[in-house]
């Protein structure tokens, strides 16, 4: 189930980079959770805390923010690199 609303998540956010705007891609990628744990903070903090694994012999816990902030960290790294990319490439040579 996780993987289906961080994939929809990256889907969504991966779509309005390329159509729409960085802009409107950086604040939806840190919108929809943020709403989310505004409206409805009991089932969003339910599902945040969901342990999938423990790795390391039980000591160390893979949780569902552990896959938000992978997936935050990924997307908004794609967003600064088109962001830098955009802006080198419209740059005036001298």
């Amino acid at each position: 189930m996780a993987v289906i609303i961080f994939g929809l998540l990256s889907a969504i956010v991966l779509y309005l980079l390329v159509n729409y705007s960085s802009l409107i891609a950086g604040v939806v990628l840190l919108g929809i959770p943020l709403a989310i744990m505004l409206v409805i903070p009991n089932a969003a903090i339910e599902f945040l805390n969901h342990e999938h694994v423990r790795l390391a012999g039980g000591i160390v816990p893979i949780n569902n923010y552990h896959l938000l902030l992978f997936t935050w960290s990924t997307i908004i790294g794609i967003i600064l690199y088109t962001e830098f990319l955009t802006w080198y490439l419209s740059r005036k040579k001298k």
